[in-house]
């Protein structure tokens, strides 16, 4: 937009053309999807799968395992039609991809958790030293860190 230095222009104005020049209306009525997801799939499919992020017109899926995937995978189209209907048609989506995320990771967003399972208890002090040194010469404290948690995790399911 040219823009005459004499002429005042109203700001509504201004920043109605520069959201349509930057199309920031359809990604703004696109990302209402995190606002009624849990509504619009249910509580069944909302408890294992949250939406993650839109890259365009893709919105991708954070799920909690890989029954779920295969499930959601076989109701895409569905889901697709659901999600798209309660948005401006020029705004839809075309597709949507599902990621798998840990069991290691925390509960999806927005999520409670209502169950707390046991306290294991406590590995071996011997074993942990033996897995500690082996890990050690790990230098990276995440990597070093990520392991010993699925060591622990390992010997929780042993006993």
């Amino acid at each position: 937009m040219k823009m005459d230095e004499k002429k005042i222009v109203r700001i509504d104005t201004l920043l109605g053309e520069m959201f349509d020049n930057r199309n920031w209306r359809q990604n703004l009525a696109r990302n209402r999807i995190f606002e009624f997801w849990n509504e619009a799939v249910g509580e069944d499919i909302s408890d294992h799968a949250q939406p993650k992020v839109l890259r365009g017109k893709v919105l991708w899926v954070d799920v909690t395992d890989s029954i779920w995937m295969q499930q959601l995978h076989f109701q895409k189209e569905h889901l697709r039609e659901v999600i798209n209907k309660r948005i401006p048609e020029e705004c839809g989506i075309d597709d949507i991809r599902f990621n798998l995320v840990s069991r290691l990771k925390p509960v999806l967003p927005g999520k409670r958790v209502e169950k707390v399972a046991p306290p294991r208890p406590a590995p071996d002090s011997r074993k942990l030293a033996e897995f500690e040194k082996i890990i050690s010469s790990i230098g990276d404290t995440e990597t070093r860190n990520s392991f010993l948690t699925l060591w622990l995790a390992q010997q929780g399911r042993e006993e």
